[in-house]
């Protein structure tokens, strides 16, 4: 009786023992958590400190690893990408400007902040500012977009339609963006009749200029395409069977202008 007493009482000793040490790895990795957090927490404080954006990239250009260009309620705004602030982060930290550059919203880390997410819904890509720029910058002529010419022609003839109408400033060499479509989307072809004269031929006689980004939208509202804009490059490619809240308000915000 009294060993049976004896060997419980070890085995009770010994299981507590792993308890405390369990506890006490929880314990150091909780504090080792927070003090690594430390440093990062200390560059998103810096990050937020700016005025304003444009203080903000020449700062911390090293840092950026984005502007995203993002159009919520008629409203224009950039999200300016951040590198990871936060230990074991899930997404980078995101600065939200206004039109006007000042700091309108934040998160230190984007794939972890609901809040953010909700308010900011993940359009189906990231847009590259600088190229949506200019694409909105370059003036060209309206034109005509139908059947028998496909996405294909249309992606060629924009790659070298923003060539021949970028600001003549810029180098030759870097002048233009380039357009491309996935395969599936590659051999759609346009409409039987053009929509209000606007969207691959120039329009002889009309004289009509209007931007690279506007030809760009109405094209593929016309034919049900989405769009990807990365650094220097436009990727057309096929519409998302769901379409999210960010798309269905530049939709709708085009429709209006029309």
């Amino acid at each position: 009786m009294k060993k049976g007493f004896i060997a419980f009482v070890k085995a009770l000793f010994g299981a507590a023992k792993v308890v405390l040490a369990i506890l006490g790895v929880l314990v150091l990795a909780v504090v080792a958590s927070l003090l690594l957090s430390i440093p990062g927490g200390k560059r998103f404080s810096r990050y937020c400190s700016y005025p304003d954006m444009k203080a903000l990239m020449d700062a911390e250009r090293d840092d950026i690893v984005a502007t995203v260009a993002y159009e919520r309620g008629g409203t224009n705004y950039t999200f300016v990408v951040l590198k990871p602030c936060r230990f074991l982060a899930s997404g980078c930290a995101v600065l939200v400007y206004d039109p006007e550059g000042r700091l309108f919203d934040k998160t230190g880390d984007e794939g972890d902040d609901g809040c953010f997410q909700r308010a900011w819904p993940r359009p189906w890509c990231w847009r590259d500012a600088k190229t949506v720029r200019q694409l909105k910058a370059i003036k060209m002529p309206e034109v005509s977009f139908c059947a028998p010419y496909t996405m294909k022609d249309f992606a060629e003839y924009m790659s070298q339609a923003t060539k021949d109408f970028d600001d003549p400033a810029v180098p030759l060499e870097k002048r233009g963006i380039k357009f491309v479509c996935t395969e599936s989307v590659a051999a759609k072809v346009g409409p039987e009749k053009p929509k209000q004269e606007t969207a691959l031929i120039p329009c002889d006689g009309i004289g009509v200029t209007t931007t690279a980004w506007d030809i760009l939208t109405n094209v593929c509202n016309s034919v049900g395409c989405r769009f990807k804009v990365y650094s220097g490059k436009v990727e057309i490619g096929k519409m998302p069977e769901k379409y999210d809240q960010v798309h269905i308000l530049n939709s709708s915000s085009r429709r209006k202008q029309q």
